[in-house]
């Protein structure tokens, strides 16, 4: 788990109680973050009566993970396939369009095998891993899962379509988070884990969020 201590110094699903999820993360256009999250939660409404799951969050760099979350992949299929009929959805889509108040940055299709807590602050690990190690890297994934849970931590493991592994962490608010960094920094448990899984790197550690739940 190469930079893991990275991870520890300081993998949109992220916050729902769904076994997939699509997120999708839009970056606003100049002076247009606010019509960008009024949009957002203006598509919550209606996905929801829909009958999806959403989350909205925003990260570090003021982006907004949009977050869809469904029991499986066929009703996700079912929320597409209604998607073209549904008439307040059809109106939202062409005026959010001609607004054009964000553009697309990233989407993720995930299987979530293991679901965070919804809380106020999620700290979300995005790991590039090694061809066929996934399932490896996910057993990784359950040992570190119970030592972060005994210090606190709500953990998330999401894999999306390349099977890269997005590790989730989710706390009541930063000021939990930042406890539970400085207990984990000491804890003989954590040190001996981080050495071991560091021996052969089965991962790349290759953005990491910051997010804040609207």
């Amino acid at each position: 788990m190469k930079n893991i201590i990275f991870i520890m110094a300081a993998l949109v699903c992220v916050q729902l109680q769904a076994e997939v999820a699509v997120s999708t993360i839009w970056s606003a256009m100049p002076a247009k973050g606010t019509q960008l999250l009024t949009n957002g939660m203006e598509a919550k409404a209606i996905h929801e009566k829909m009958g999806a799951e959403v989350s909205i969050l925003v990260d570090q760099d003021n982006d907004m993970h949009y977050v869809v979350g469904f029991s499986d992949w066929v009703a996700w299929g079912k929320f597409l396939d209604s998607m073209p009929g549904n008439e307040e959805w059809q109106s939202f889509w062409q005026r959010a369009g001609e607004e054009a108040s964000a553009e697309i940055s990233g989407t993720f299709m995930l299987n979530v095998p293991v679901v965070a807590k919804s809380q106020q602050v999620h700290m979300v690990f995005s790991w590039d891993v090694q061809q066929g190690q996934t399932p490896s890297f996910l057993a990784l994934c359950q040992q570190s899962r119970k030592i972060h849970e005994r210090l606190g931590a709500s953990v998330g493991v999401n894999v999306d379509e390349l099977a890269d592994v997005h590790y989730e962490l989710s706390f009541e608010n930063w000021e939990a988070y930042g406890k539970f960094s400085e207990n984990l920094a000491v804890d003989s448990e954590w040190q001996e884990f981080f050495g071991g899984a560091n021996a052969e790197p089965i991962a790349e550690l290759t953005k990491v969020w910051r997010l804040n739940r609207l």
